[in-house]
């Protein structure tokens, strides 16, 4: 069964640890395809944030010579709002038969209650949950957990011969990186270098962003 596995985010700025979390992930299920799905940001972001178009630049220097990954633009690319269900019905559309699995942090999965038509999301792909060390004690939503507990099984081989309805929890590493983090340093102009990929930091710097 052809798998493919979509990886959201704001990625502002695309980070070491969103880098080093896809490659974990890729090295032990091997999905067919895997892409980088950043989400739309409104026209009148906050001040300090990259423009959509810088955030997929950023992407692609991060993501260059790495061939077993892409860069989607569909959410980018749609007039109306991003919602997770509408851009699971356009991949299903086009992977009819495929296996495909949304890549969630933990900390988005206990917000899945929150997300416009969540309980439909399971219909139309899996979930691989990104189990962080820091996350574990956060307590499941009591909306959430019968959800959880009726579809989990952490089994590589149900999740990838499945083609929705499966969650599985992976610890992908722990990479006490964030995007937030990353601005509020280069705001501060602290060192960020060891962050970044070396590409992205010298764009970030040859357009003086997040300053």
């Amino acid at each position: 069964m052809y798998s493919l596995a979509i990886f959201g985010g704001t990625f502002d700025p695309v980070h070491n640890g969103h880098i080093q979390t896809g490659i974990t992930i890729q090295n032990n299920f091997h999905f067919d395809s895997f892409c980088y799905l950043p989400c739309k940001i409104p026209a009148l972001k906050p001040p300090a944030h990259a423009s959509n178009e810088q955030r997929i630049e950023m992407l692609r220097l991060a993501l260059k010579n790495r061939p077993d990954f892409s860069v989607d633009l569909r959410e980018i690319k749609r007039n109306s709002p991003s919602y997770m269900v509408e851009t699971l019905k356009s991949f299903r559309k086009e992977h009819q038969n495929a296996s495909i699995t949304l890549i969630l942090g933990y900390d988005s999965f206990i917000s899945l209650p929150q997300w416009h038509q969540w309980t439909q999301i399971l219909t139309l792909a899996n979930i691989l949950v990104i189990n962080r060390n820091h996350c574990k004690q956060t307590a499941i939503p009591e909306e959430l957990n019968p959800f959880m507990i009726q579809h989990r099984n952490d089994s590589k081989d149900a999740l990838l011969n499945t083609k929705a309805g499966t969650i599985c929890f992976f610890d992908a590493g722990n990479y006490p990186i964030s995007s937030t983090d990353v601005r509020n340093k280069l705001r501060n102009k602290q060192d960020v270098t060891n962050a970044l990929p070396q590409s992205v930091y010298e764009y970030i710097k040859q357009w003086a962003l997040y300053q």
